[in-house]
């Protein structure tokens, strides 16, 4: 690289960042945001701005039916959530629920088979409420309960779908993982993280409230929602968590004194702290003595600001350095950013005793699948149920690609058209397979 002064924002197309604000403060930072989406992404809770949609009657129930041969199950059989989109009085959703865990719902009784069905559904984590959606596969209802699978979407504002404001398309893979699991035998449960989705403005922290807490809260919530289903066998729950949501889960895991999920896939998961993510990126473009000098003023000022004192006056960062370091210390990311900026992932591992799935593929843009694929294979603990998959074709988001792709990385990621790599959804089905006896 040139000078100093050739520091421009094009090269940031190539990197991929963690928890920047993607809330358009101003239209510099925004591009930071689409170009620096790195393996950890960003804002646990950021999200778009502006109000929520119009709310509908509480009394509508939306069951959709999804691909499938056979016929929808009959709406009576779930219990949605009555109020899908925002509450008519956006206060309601702070009010803190009766009770931590919702009361089972019961399931009628069913003479004949039943088709697969998707229901918007809700429920309480703290003082505000959790959309996601619960998917029931086809079957004889005699089947039932069956195993189910929680997905955890990744940072940067992806919602239930793994849709994110900050990367074009409405393609994503979280709902497209989840029709393959379901039509597989699976009971699925997706969910709106703090600040994104479907009502955004109602669940979207203050500024300087943005806790990682909240996202392993969030995991929580979703687990015991889960396990009130009466339709969800309790002794056959897996998490599959993309990428960020890997860190969220396997601090679920090391913090709980007895787990009650039986296994943990881990799609995509860096093995880097998110300090690290952003320096090897950095890293690649800094060619002269200018820009070593850069990183060095741009390293200086992130440890002042993680000790809690923020660096003042002229950083002598270049233009998007400077907007880098701003989002990174704006106020609607904190304290999460701070809270990860050093944290070690991998040593997570251990706090788990379940069988855990680690699946990077080779065409992945945003982790080196060989050497993170190896430091996730040596943090796994003596005799610990450890399977690494890296498979040939698939990118980060497991869409399938090729190696001579005209385009690759987050711009493509939910482009119209693009499936699920084969090689991929087979190996997280034989996985969860082995463990649940489908």
């Amino acid at each position: 690289m040139g000078p100093a002064s050739s520091w421009r924002i094009d090269y940031l197309a190539s990197v991929r960042f963690v928890h920047v604000d993607s809330t358009g403060v101003r239209a510099q930072l925004r591009f930071v945001v689409l170009a620096f989406g790195l393996a950890l992404t960003v804002t646990a809770c950021s999200g778009p701005t502006g109000g929520d949609p119009q709310p509908v009657p509480t009394q509508v129930v939306q069951t959709t039916a999804i691909a499938s041969t056979t016929s929808p199950i009959p709406a009576t059989v779930l219990s949605p959530d009555p109020d899908p989109d925002p509450d008519p009085d956006p206060a309601l959703a702070l009010a803190p629920a009766p009770s931590p865990t919702p009361a089972p719902t019961p399931t009628p009784a069913a003479t004949e088979s039943i088709g697969p069905s998707s229901t918007d559904v809700r429920w309480s984590n703290g003082d505000v409420f959790v959309g996601g959606t619960l998917t029931i596969p086809a079957g004889d209802p005699l089947d039932l309960p069956a195993p189910a699978v929680l997905l955890i979407a990744d940072g940067g504002g992806a919602d239930r779908d793994w849709v994110s404001e900050a990367i074009p398309g409405i393609n994503g893979s979280g709902r497209m993982i989840a029709n393959e699991l379901t039509d597989a035998g699976y009971i699925t449960l997706r969910y709106d993280r703090r600040g994104t989705g479907r009502r955004t403005g109602v669940t979207r922290p203050s500024d300087g409230e943005n806790f990682l807490k909240d996202s392993v809260d969030e995991v929580s919530s979703a687990i015991k929602y889960l396990r009130s289903r009466p339709e969800v066998d309790r002794a056959r729950i897996f998490s599959v968590a993309h990428d960020e949501g890997a860190l969220h889960a396997l601090l679920r895991e090391s913090q709980s004194t007895q787990s009650d999920i039986s296994g943990m896939a881990l799609l995509a998961p860096s093995a880097l702290t998110l300090k690290q993510q952003v320096f090897r990126k950095l890293g690649v473009f800094a060619e002269g003595p200018g820009d070593e000098r850069l990183l060095a003023s741009f390293d200086a000022a992130m440890a002042l600001f993680i000790e809690g004192t923020p660096p003042e006056g002229d950083l002598r960062l270049s233009p998007d350095l400077q907007a880098l370091f701003e989002n990174l210390t704006y106020p609607s990311n904190q304290p999460y950013n701070s809270e990860i900026w050093n944290l070690e992932v991998t040593p997570l591992l251990q706090g788990f005793s379940g069988p855990v799935l680690v699946l990077i593929g080779q065409l992945d843009t945003d982790v080196d699948w060989a050497e993170e694929g190896q430091i996730w294979r040596g943090a796994a603990g003596s005799g610990q149920d450890l399977e690494l998959v890296q498979p040939l074709n698939t990118d980060h988001v497991l869409m399938a690609t090729l190696p001579d792709a005209s385009e690759t990385g987050f711009i493509t990621y939910n482009a119209f058209g693009r499936t699920l790599d084969d090689e991929s959804m087979t190996s997280l089905l034989d996985w969860l397979n082995s463990l649940s006896g489908l």
